[in-house]
């Protein structure tokens, strides 16, 4: 069969479909991952056929662009993440490759718009907690233009949503499409190996990250903490930041190395806990690994990620103060959330693999075409 993966130009959006697209691939089936600009090489990275839907988009530039427009307007659901500009491309692709499946995660808006002009069956997988229904369709009407455009009249029901939350955590809502739940297998990308990966006997070990889109439009603000008193916590800190968003960086304490990119699932397997903004994949990735967590959960859907891991006592996310060096030394030592996290990670070891999904979906469109 031919699978058209929807991969929307953004790191966040991308690589969580990139596991689902392996396994089908894996089992033997044609697959397709469909993205743009740089975004088309890190997809191929990854072993996969790949159509740029949009050559030479800077979707992180735009991205910053919209953010400042939604900062100045306080204004949401204007933005197709890209879809728009993906639409036409596709629609072309797909009229000469003719997928079987198609799909795609809630902010792949493109997806719906091929499965309704051409009657393919459509399959939305989440990528974390903060989906809904009515989510997706406030976001659809971004791309009212493309739905013209091709003689659309809108989208149409999917075949499944795939939840890839763990179970005791789900919160998905939608409007009565059959659920199927996946366990959710971190796609970081590959690196070679180096000699400072190994722990240092007898220390801790402590991650953060602000993801790949919030500092680079928010500044460095939220761990401000680390630049001025990290030297205060008796652990070894990884602070993972991109070359495009390290303005207003200053030194840094002697037990804090700086990255620019890791393979995170690697680093969180065995680290002591994991500091971040609440983006959806360094939620999953640190409960996929029974990792505690330090949560801001700080705009976009990173509420909703934050408050799900804190209920779950999974982690704790910061008070008004911040990050502190009595916040940190706390939670490094916490074993309730150590125990938890653990719990989780097993729940989620239990889910159903990607590739058992991907056997799934196959016999579901069998039984559609018998």
């Amino acid at each position: 069969m031919r699978i058209l993966f929807i991969g929307p130009p953004l790191y966040g959006l991308l690589y969580p479909v990139i596991s689902l697209a392996q396994a089908f691939r894996v089992n033997g089936h044609e697959v397709v991952v469909a993205s743009a600009g740089k975004f088309t090489h890190k997809a191929a990275d990854a072993g996969l056929v790949v159509f740029d839907a949009a050559p030479g988009l800077d979707s992180e530039a735009g991205y910053r662009h919209q953010e400042e427009l939604r900062k100045k307007s306080n204004i949401v659901g204007r933005f197709s993440f890209f879809s728009d500009e993906m639409a036409d491309r596709l629609v072309d692709f797909a009229g000469q490759w003719h997928p079987d499946l198609i799909v795609y995660p809630p902010l792949g808006l493109a997806g719906p718009l091929i499965a309704a002009k051409y009657g393919i069956p459509s399959v939305m997988q989440t990528v974390g907690f903060a989906h809904t229904s009515a989510h997706i369709q406030m976001v659809t009407r971004s791309l009212g233009d493309a739905y013209r455009r091709h003689g659309v009249s809108g989208p149409p029901r999917d075949l499944a949503w795939i939840d890839v939350t763990p179970p005791s955590m789900s919160i998905l809502k939608n409007d009565g499409e059959p659920v199927i739940s996946m366990r959710y297998v971190p796609y970081n990308g590959g690196a070679v190996r180096e000699p400072w990966w190994d722990r240092a006997a007898g220390r801790k070990r402590l991650l953060i990250s602000l993801g790949t889109v919030k500092p680079m439009v928010d500044g460095l603000d939220l761990i401000s903490w680390v630049m001025d008193s990290a030297n205060e916590v008796e652990a070894d800190i990884i602070l993972q930041l991109a070359m495009n968003a390290r303005a207003g960086l200053r030194k840094l304490p002697s037990n804090v190395r700086l990255v620019e990119w890791i393979p995170m699932g690697v680093f969180l397997n065995g680290a002591d806990g994991f500091i971040h903004h609440g983006g959806a994949g360094n939620t999953l990735t640190a409960l996929y690994n029974g990792i505690p967590q330090i949560v801001f959960g700080e705009g976009a859907d990173r509420p909703v990620n934050a408050k799900a891991v804190a209920e779950r006592g999974c982690g704790i996310i910061p008070g008004d103060h911040g990050l502190t060096s009595d916040l940190v030394n706390t939670f490094l030592y916490d074993d309730s959330l150590r125990l938890c996290s653990a719990q989780v990670a097993a729940e989620m070891a239990e889910q159903p693999s990607p590739a058992e999904i991907a056997g799934v979906l196959v016999a579901k469109l069998k039984t559609i075409w018998q």
